[in-house]
């Protein structure tokens, strides 16, 4: 059985400006995502991309019902004063926690208040760590989509992506390679 993944929108987003989306399709997951961050792709691009999965059946995106809104909504307003999270945010926190799924996302704020309410969470750098241990990409790819990355997008742990970009380069040159 596939480990089922709910993504928030900046993880489509961050793969889609690398060129990652496709690979990240591969993995040995089944990804979903709710009708919320499908409206928040906003770049048509990116939604366009996006909805071919859907329509290729790879991605399920989930609606809601009014009761499950109503919650969904309770949730922001719990957590807005601490966590200044968005409807978008709190339904895939929503989704993933009534369903027990892995959280998917790179906001900061999301991460911290869905892992207190018990959700299990991870972001765009466990996708590369993923996307290099089932050798989805080669590690010369992730070195350098994971370099170009930290460009795009400089709200990611600068720490964390060196150490992760070091033993790349580390593995790669004994294997007799150069990044």
């Amino acid at each position: 059985m596939k480990q089922i993944v709910v993504n928030d929108t900046n993880i489509f987003i961050d793969l889609y400006k690398v060129g990652l989306l496709d690979a990240f399709f591969h993995l040995p997951w089944e990804v979903r995502t709710t009708d919320f961050v499908m409206l928040e792709l906003q770049r048509e691009d990116q939604r366009d991309t996006v909805l071919c999965f859907k329509e290729d059946g790879v991605l399920h995106v989930v609606q809601f019902e009014f009761e499950e809104i109503v919650e969904i909504d309770y949730l922001k307003r719990r957590f807005s004063e601490k966590a200044n999270v968005s409807l978008t945010d709190c339904s895939v926190w929503y989704y993933a926690k009534q369903n027990g799924y892995i959280m998917h996302t790179g906001d900061r704020k999301l991460r911290h208040s869905a892992i207190r309410d018990g959700v299990d969470v991870k972001g765009i750098l466990y996708v590369f760590d993923m996307l290099v241990e089932t050798e989805t990409i080669p590690l010369e790819t992730a070195y350098e989509k994971l370099d170009s990355l930290s460009v795009i997008n400089p709200r990611l742990p600068k720490e964390e992506i060196e150490k992760r970009l070091t033993k790349w380069r580390v593995e790669h040159e004994k294997k007799g390679g150069c990044l």
